[in-house]
C-alpha cells in the first residue's frame, strides 16, 4: 500500500493498476442510493479488490464508525477480476464513495479527478447508474423503468435497440453520476453511459428512503446488456426478503447510534446516520 498527495486530495493505492479493465461503473449516494445500492451489491457479488481509497477534503467533515472504527469518508474504485465475458473479461472498475462533495465545485473536482484515473486505467466505457424521480401516481410499482443517456448517440441507439430503457429527452443529472462520464468524454473521448431507474419523487427530500427495486433493475439490465454475473437472490421476485434484510440492518445502526448519543434529538437521530 502507498500514499500520493495532492492539492485537498489523498490516495491511498492498495494493489496494482488494473491491466485491462475496459468497463468502469459508477454508483454515488443519491436520490433514493438507487446507484450506491447497486453498486455495493456489485462489490460484494463480484468479490472486487480495493484499488485506490481517495480521501477529499470536501466530502461532509466527520467521522465513520463501522464497528467501533473510525474512517474518513471517501471515493473508492475497485476492481473485480472474476472471469466475464466481453469487453470486461479482464475485469471491471467499480467506482463509489460515502458521499457527494458539499458543494458544485468540490463536486466537479472530484469527477474530474475520478474521470482521469478511470482513463489511465484504460476504461473504453463508463456507466453510472441513479434514480429517475417521478411522481408517485406515474410510477410502475412492480418494474421500474429505466431512463438511459450517453454521450454518443450512436452507442445510445444502438443500446436502446437492444435494451428496454427510454431516452431522456430534458433535464439535468446533479451530482458525480453525471458528470464523471460527461467529462470523461470531454477530456479522453471516453463514451458514457447514465442509466437511471425510476424511483418516487418523495425521496428528493427524504432522505431515510433506499429504493431497492429501483436499484435491482439497474442490476438486471447490467447483467443483461454487459454479460455481469448477478446472483439469483438479487431480483424483484425476492425484494421482500431483501427489503427485510435491510431494514434489520438499518435499525440496528440506528441502535447503535442512540446509544452512543443519549442526548441527541428525535428528529436529528432521523435525518442523519453520521455521528
Amino acid at each position: 500500500m502507498n500514499e500520493t498527495k495532492y492539492s485537498g486530495i489523498r490516495v491511498i493505492k492498495h494493489i496494482s493498476r488494473p491491466q485491462k479493465a475496459k468497463l468502469a461503473i459508477v454508483g454515488m449516494p443519491g436520490i433514493a442510493d438507487v446507484g450506491k445500492f447497486a453498486i455495493d451489491t456489485l462489490i460484494g457479488q463480484l468479490d472486487a479488490q480495493n484499488y485506490l481509497d481517495i480521501i477529499f477534503d470536501d466530502y461532509p467533515a466527520g467521522a465513520i464508525v463501522d464497528n467501533s472504527l473510525l474512517s474518513a469518508p471517501k471515493a473508492e474504485i475497485l476492481i473485480s477480476k472474476n472471469k466475464m465475458n466481453g469487453m470486461h473479461n479482464g475485469g471491471l472498475l467499480l467506482v463509489t464513495s460515502d458521499a457527494q462533495s458539499l458543494n458544485p465545485k468540490g463536486i466537479y473536482r472530484i469527477s474530474n479527478f475520478l474521470s482521469e484515473i478511470i482513463y489511465n486505467c484504460g476504461v473504453e466505457l463508463i456507466v453510472a447508474l441513479g434514480a429517475y424521480p417521478i411522481n408517485s401516481n406515474k410510477l410502475n410499482s412492480k418494474v421500474p423503468k429505466i431512463y438511459a443517456s450517453s454521450t454518443s448517440s450512436d452507442f445510445l441507439n444502438s443500446f436502446l435497440a437492444k435494451n428496454r430503457c427510454e431516452k431522456i429527452k430534458k433535464g439535468v443529472i446533479i451530482g458525480a453520476n453525471g458528470l464523471i462520464p460527461t467529462l470523461a468524454k470531454a477530456r479522453y473521448n471516453i463514451d458514457g453511459l447514465v442509466l437511471l431507474a425510476e424511483t418516487d419523487n418523495i425521496a428528493i427530500v427524504n432522505e431515510d428512503i433506499t429504493d431497492l427495486r429501483a436499484s435491482i433493475s439497474l442490476l438486471k439490465l447490467l447483467g443483461e446488456s454487459f454479460e455481469i454475473p448477478i446472483k439469483k437472490k438479487y431480483s424483484l421476485e425476492n425484494i421482500d426478503t431483501i427489503s427485510k434484510n435491510l431494514q434489520l440492518k438499518r435499525e440496528q445502526l440506528e441502535n447503535d447510534l442512540e446509544k452512543m448519543n443519549p442526548y441527541e434529538r428525535a428528529e436529528e437521530k432521523k435525518n442523519s446516520f453520521y455521528i
